[in-house]
């Protein structure tokens, strides 16, 4: 099994946004992964979100070709233009992201956004990422993946904050949810309608460099960290050696 690529011994890391989640959530799973090349578990992929995702980047990208509005922002009541940058391509593929220097650590910080609105009046940019699920009731970010998602939207605004851009500290999040209701064959095609919410969230970015600070020295030292007491991950490893090393 191939190892992950890391970088040289004694050079400072380059961390995705993806990494230094993964360093929140269980820095011993992030030290082996990022730094020791251990291949991740494979997780399913979620190819429906991969579609919508795509849709909804067409759909806004028609309209900041054209330089129109767009009916979400007529009903939200949003004075906002789809941003237009030579590099906006750049900024959305998952393995170039926006790629910033942390100061204090010399390491390369980098993610890939799924868009940016402009603010008419101010200038101001607001990251926007898209979600998809399908569940009842109108989606927000309370419980489940919510703290990780508003994490990610605070590390996307110091991204393009430490780049220089001028970034809003509203970001927002413009979820599909779809509809369980009604049926599926219509007009020759398979259908499935989607209820469309948009939620305003405002960052706060102040954890994030002290966030990168520790996961560089993680990452740089040479011991093995602990476990997160939560990880999935290492309760299985250690479960599973556990169960190994009993004999029947």
């Amino acid at each position: 099994m191939p190892k992950r690529k890391t970088s040289p011994e004694g050079s400072p890391p380059a961390l995705s946004r993806t990494a230094l989640e993964e360093f929140i959530k269980c820095p011993r799973c992030f030290y082996l992964h990022r730094r020791k090349g251990l291949k991740a578990l494979s997780r399913i992929p979620l190819t429906l979100a991969v579609a919508t995702d795509a849709l909804l980047k067409n759909e806004f990208d028609a309209v900041r070709q054209q330089g129109q509005s767009h009916p979400i922002w007529e009903r939200e009541g949003l004075k906002v233009r789809a941003y237009a940058h030579p590099e906006l391509d750049t900024w959305r593929s998952n393995f170039k992201g926006l790629r910033v220097a942390h100061a204090a650590t010399g390491a390369t910080i980098y993610g890939a956004v799924d868009d940016i609105w402009q603010h008419l009046a101010s200038g101001q940019l607001h990251i926007v990422d898209y979600k998809s699920t399908s569940k009842q009731g109108t989606p927000d970010l309370e419980g489940g993946f919510g703290e990780g998602y508003k994490r990610q939207m605070e590390i996307y605004q110091w991204l393009f904050r430490s780049a220089g851009f001028p970034v809003s500290p509203i970001g927002y999040f413009l979820y599909v949810n779809g509809d369980k209701q009604g049926g599926f064959y219509e007009a020759g095609l398979g259908r499935m309608r989607f209820e469309t919410t948009l939620i305003a969230y405002e960052g706060d970015c102040g954890w994030v460099d002290d966030c990168i600070a520790r996961a560089v020295a993680c990452y740089t030292g040479r011991k093995i960290p602990a476990s997160a007491s939560d990880c999935d991950t290492c309760r299985y490893v250690a479960e599973r050696n556990e169960r190994l090393s009993t004999r029947d």
